[in-house]
């Protein structure tokens, strides 16, 4: 809601600098987005009159001109416009001055003489014909017709002296989306009065209204007030300075004196309003109405529009003549010739706008408003403060009458309480007096007997004060939230903060990726049904028993995942068609598995880490590196590697991690197949944790043993096996025959050559590190070890030493 201060001060008398009013609003619940001030895009302008042109000696386009700037003061500009003559009135850019469009003027000089500043353009003004005539001249901007003193801003000329406050208003505060809504609040942080906007007016008794129009409102559900007032003898004329002024501060641009009121109701008082030409109601009615299936209407902006039975319109005899609350329709509006007008003013239930005016794709202020809400005692407001102005600018004669279709009594909500509730709501002790004074200043008629209790009557523009919760925060909000202290609920049992073990143990788990150069992403948790298809999951797998939402925003986002790795692939695949040459991801989200189909209880829901990587010198061991170091920093022992089956990783280039019976994730290598479906070219690397096992088997009492006294010896062995033995039963074969002797094992090569190795095989090379801790290990013992360990290789895997 952006607010003019100049507007503000019509109701309140401010006698605060702008930032002092913008803290109190902060302070009083109201944001305060901005605050602009419009005669910082342009300073150091002002009105001159040229004096005398002579032509400058060295040039034949250049004139000196001696220029009056106000108190008798003569500078001397050089120009090179054409278009300008002694005693013009014109815009003149002193040295040091700023222009709307950035530029700079100082003093210089041009061709050998003093420039002292700039005449300029209406161009270089940033201004149109629209806002000042003459703007729009080729040349200098000529000003003859200026009444304002020399040396007088041009900001103030051209009403772009004003303050302009951006206010965020919260849904509940419907009624400060308007100037008298604000001024409100301001009077009341101020403590100073309100000054209501006058709508007194007389009606000419010769004419009366339902001469002029008839109203009927068929559907008092959806518009449960219309009133109506009547204009005749219009004079359709530009708008008077005060109005144009006041539309322009906020944005909007003047457009004749009856629209232009219109559009000054909506922003002063908060009350849409709709001006019909009389000539253009057939029948002179006005039919509230649901509209009728395939019905059509064109709107203002010159579209057409099918209505079904759900939208309200407004009708005359015969046809739609404007979208309720949103829209006029195309020939309801203002024209030129115009000489009786309708004023509409009227609530309609904020549900049905909002429906319509989305099902439509049509938006407005209007609507805008009626979306939020409008209190009832705005259309009286609005209407009368329209007629006020009508009359006040002499723009027709108000006919006798105001028609009032009123579906409902208007009876003020009333509240009672007490101050012992209003204290314990806040949780602080605020005096009663307090609590009256400020209710009252809301215009909240309260009052207070020598008990305690609290009898509160709401303002019809208040329809949000329903309850003791919502007086409690009218108070707090005034009295001050930095007034609330820290205290215990009832029956309170204090606690230490902190992350729990879980929430440190996924802190850790983020620390180690981020070390390994993993940046982390966060996807839905909603994915499409076809991502199984994608991944090449068979129907019957567990991972397809997947929730499937009521109301999804769409299919690719209709079923709860119960894997992240198709949105780790996603999001691998999006840099990747971005020319992203390397990118390493991870994720900690949750999975859900419903325990059984279709649904009788919550799912299982429960955090899964997966990581993700492809590019240059990424490969399977470098994921693997991360998930080892990720098993060592929660001491996970026992881990068994088995070869993978899972369908969407490659065959030989995976493996599931398993700990007893329990299986705590994989890594691998992505099929080529799936990886060529998300249109990747390059290999990806792909590694899914289930974060409930390493919270479960997680170990976090260490075993400290002494450093070494005595030397290890390290062994190498290289064996030559079938492909499809994994190297990871190869090396827990050797941990079984090697023991306690055994410190250290580690992989270091793996070599395949169909002439060298043989088809099929792969030649596996281990390092191996033999340490005892009470004496120095022999070669004997050690070559004693290697024997059966070659042995047990060449028993159960077929394995060859390779010499």
């Amino acid at each position: 809601m952006k607010v003019s201060l100049k507007w503000l001060n019509d109701f309140v008398d401010i006698d605060v600098d702008v930032n002092t009013l913008a803290d109190k609003l902060v302070s009083a619940g109201f944001e305060v987005e901005e605050i602009i001030d419009q005669a910082s895009k342009m300073k150091n302008v002002i009105l001159g009159q040229i004096k005398k042109i002579t032509k400058h000696p060295d040039s034949d386009h250049l004139q000196i001109c001696q220029i009056d700037v106000g108190a008798g003061e003569l500078i001397q500009i050089v120009t090179g416009a054409q278009n300008i003559a002694e005693n013009d009135l014109v815009p003149v850019a002193m040295h040091n001055s700023l222009l709307p469009t950035g530029q700079e003027i100082k003093r210089g000089k041009l061709r050998g003489v003093d420039s002292n500043g700039m005449l300029c353009s209406g161009e270089e003004l940033c201004l149109t014909e629209n806002d000042y005539e003459g703007a729009s001249v080729y040349g200098i901007m000529i000003m003859n017709k200026e009444t304002a003193p020399l040396g007088t801003d041009l900001n103030k000329i051209f009403g772009n002296d004003d303050v302009i406050l951006d206010i965020g208003v919260t849904a509940n505060r419907p009624d400060c989306n308007s100037i008298l809504g604000i001024a409100r609040e301001v009077a009341t942080v101020l403590n100073k009065p309100l000054k209501m906007p006058d709508i007194s007016f007389s009606a000419n008794k010769n004419i009366k209204i339902e001469d002029i129009v008839k109203v009927d409102v068929k559907d008092t559900d959806l518009c449960p007030r219309y009133m109506a007032g009547a204009v005749t003898n219009i004079k359709i004329a530009p708008s008077p300075e005060y109005i144009s002024s006041r539309l322009k501060s906020v944005g909007l641009r003047s457009i004749n004196n009856i629209v232009d009121i219109t559009n000054f109701v909506l922003i002063e008082i908060g009350q849409p309003m709709h001006a019909f030409d009389q000539d253009f109601l057939e029948g002179n009615q006005i039919n509230v109405r649901r509209a009728v299936n395939g019905e059509k209407i064109i709107t203002l902006d010159e579209k057409e529009h099918v209505l079904n039975d759900s939208m309200l319109v407004i009708c005359d005899a015969v046809k739609p003549a404007c979208m309720a609350g949103i829209m006029g329709g195309l020939n309801s509006g203002i024209k030129d010739t115009t000489k009786t007008v309708v004023f509409e003013s009227a609530k309609f239930a904020r549900d049905n706008i909002r429906r319509t005016s989305r099902a439509l794709n049509l938006r407005s202020d209007s609507s805008f408003r009626y979306e939020r809400g409008i209190d009832f005692d705005s259309q009286r407001l609005g209407l009368a403060r329209a007629l006020h102005l009508i009359q006040e600018f002499n723009c027709g004669d108000i006919a006798d009458g105001i028609i009032d279709k009123l579906a409902t009594e208007l009876k003020p909500n009333v509240i009672n309480t007490t101050v012992n509730t209003i204290n314990s709501i806040l949780g602080i002790e605020v005096p009663a007096d307090t609590i009256s004074t400020i209710l009252n200043s809301l215009q909240i008629e309260t009052t207070i007997d020598d008990k305690g209790n609290i009898t509160c009557i709401a303002p019809l523009f208040r329809d949000d004060i329903e309850n003791a919760n919502d007086l409690a925060e009218e108070v707090i909000r005034l009295y001050g939230y930095d007034k609330i202290v820290n205290t215990y609920l009832d029956e309170a049992v204090h606690t230490q903060g902190g992350l729990n073990q879980e929430q440190k143990n996924e802190k850790m788990i983020k620390e180690i990726c981020v070390s390994n150069g993993y940046s982390e992403t966060l996807t839905y948790s909603f994915i499409s049904p076809k991502a199984y298809d994608q991944l090449r999951i068979p129907q019957g797998n567990p991972l397809r028993n997947y929730l499937t939402l009521l109301n999804p925003l769409g299919e690719d986002m209709s079923v709860m995942r119960t894997t992240l790795s198709y949105s780790m692939l996603s999001s691998l695949a999006s840099n990747y068609l971005k020319n992203i040459k390397k990118a390493k991801l991870f994720e900690v989200s949750s999975i859900y598995e419903p325990k059984a189909l279709p649904l009788t209880e919550l799912p299982n829901e429960h955090k899964n880490l997966v990581i993700g990587s492809y590019g240059k010198d990424e490969s399977f061991y470098t994921i693997k590196a991360v998930v080892t170091a990720i098993l060592e920093k929660f001491n996970i022992s026992g881990v068994q590697i088995k070869r993978s089956e899972i369908p969407y990783l490659h065959l030989g280039k995976s493996a599931c991690l398993l700990k007893g019976n329990m299986f705590i994730g994989y890594i691998g290598e992505v099929h080529p197949e799936v990886a060529k479906s998300f249109d990747v070219k390059d290999r990806m690397y792909i590694a899914e944790i289930d974060l409930s096992i390493i919270n479960k088997v997680a170990n976090f009492r260490y075993k400290f043993e002494e450093i070494g006294k005595f030397p290890p010896i390290e062994r190498d062995i290289a064996v030559v096996v079938d492909e499809d033995v994994a190297v990871g039963e190869l090396m827990n074969s050797i941990k079984r025959v090697a023991g306690a002797t055994l410190k250290e094992i580690s992989l270091f090569d793996i070599y395949r050559n169909p002439i060298t190795v043989g088809v099929n095989k792969k030649s596996v090379a281990i390092n191996m590190v033999f340490r005892l801790a009470d004496r120095t290990l022999t070669d004997e013992e050690v070559a004693q070890k290697m024997d059966k360990i070659i042995s047990k290789l060449r028993d159960d895997y077929n394995a060859i030493l390779r010499q």
